[in-house]
């Protein structure tokens, strides 16, 4: 019992990790495809459509591979859903941060869910290692 719960939180931790490593890979790579402009006359930061797009991938591809990672390691389904959560609220806290319009915040909750029940998917119908 106590060895699940320890490998349950490893994994936890590591899937946390990974996802917000590649989410922050994919904001990288779209700030630097096309980078925020400062407007002088309006004090804004006006931020591009690369950008967002970027932002809206590094969302899934970050839950996806850290709730599927978290998933096998644990062998349960929970760590995957948790990694997703994670990423939820850390993608809500930035649209209420930054005032972003509403369905950045709906897409910041649809996305990250939906990539954690394809990786549960993908990680139960994986063969296991012996």
């Amino acid at each position: 019992m106590g060895r699940n719960i320890l490998r349950t939180v490893a994994s936890t931790i590591v899937g946390i990790v990974v996802a917000f490593a590649l989410l922050w890979l994919a904001q990288y790579a779209g700030n630097e495809l096309s980078p925020d402009v400062y407007d002088l006359e309006t004090g804004e930061v006006l931020i591009p459509l690369a950008s967002t797009i970027a932002l809206l991938i590094g969302w899934f591809v970050g839950t996806f591979g850290g709730s599927w990672l978290a998933m096998r390691m644990s062998a349960s389904a929970n760590a995957g859903w948790i990694v997703a959560g994670a990423v939820i609220g850390a993608g809500l806290y930035r649209a209420v941060t930054l005032a972003d319009t509403w369905w950045i915040m709906v897409l910041g909750v649809a996305i990250p869910l939906a990539a954690a029940w394809l990786a549960q998917r993908a990680a139960t119908t994986a063969p296991v290692a012996a």
